[in-house]
């Protein structure tokens, strides 16, 4: 009777002992260019000026486009240690684009900064009290970002609607506010051949009508501006290289 036997149970070959060792310098190659772990809670003080939290948030939007963020305060302890208080010291209210996290783009991370978003970074009655609220006591937070960034959907389809109607343009549903607050900006903006060009230099636009119309609206924002305790800063994130222009209006 002819012997038989089942491979699965016969000691490595030579063939499958390469095969392992290949995978193990391969999983060892990956490891070597894993992210680092994020980095424990900071101790450092929170920023109580303007110029400190700008320098911070340029700083961490620096790291992030180079592919070097620390990811601080996003561990466990971070997370207890801001579990029963938080002490932000920024408000950042940009696009709800998937694509712009403030606290990736900016390096930051639990109990640094308050977030509100909105499609093309509009404003209402809801989202301005939100900001009144983290620039009134007890956060006062010294540095309020609007952050719009290239290619934004929202600015598109107003783009799109002007186009077609440019005293009436039309938008489903609740969209239609959002076009009619960018819609001014679009018929303000100096025509360009190319549409995405166009599209980006009314994103730039739009930020810093933003901030104006922010410091216009609220009394509580403008009188802490007026005070030097706070800063509005228009800025825009620019999707393929990472960084944020500090100066959307050319200045």
């Amino acid at each position: 009777m002819t012997a038989s036997f089942d491979v699965t149970t016969v000691g490595p070959s030579r063939r499958s002992l390469l095969a392992g060792a290949g995978a193990l310098a391969a999983l060892s190659a990956l490891s070597a260019c894993a992210p680092a772990p994020a980095a424990e809670h900071e101790d450092a003080p929170a920023p109580t000026t303007p110029e400190e939290a700008l320098s911070l948030l340029r700083a961490g939007n620096e790291r992030f486009a180079a592919g070097e963020a620390h990811h601080p305060n996003q561990g466990v302890d971070a997370r207890t240690d801001v579990a029963g208080h938080q002490t932000p010291w920024a408000l950042v209210h940009g696009c709800v684009d998937s694509r712009v996290a403030p606290e990736l783009v900016f390096d930051q991370g639990i109990g640094d900064i308050f977030t509100t978003r909105t499609a093309g970074a509009v404003l209402d009655d809801t989202l301005v009290g939100s900001m009144e609220f983290a620039v009134g006591s007890p956060y006062e937070v010294p540095a309020l970002i609007i952050l719009g960034h290239t290619g934004c959907g929202a600015v598109t389809a107003t783009v799109d609607a002007v186009a077609a109607d440019p005293e009436n343009p039309q938008a489903p549903g609740e969209v239609a506010d959002i076009v009619d607050e960018i819609a001014p900006v679009v018929r303000n903006a100096a025509s360009l051949a190319d549409q995405s060009e166009f599209v980006d230099s009314v994103v730039r636009a739009n930020t810093v009508a933003v901030a104006e119309a922010l410091v216009e609206r609220s009394a509580i924002i403008r009188a802490a501006v007026d005070a030097g305790r706070t800063r509005v800063v228009p800025a825009v994130y620019d999707l393929e290289t990472g960084l944020v222009d500090w100066s959307p209006a050319g200045s």
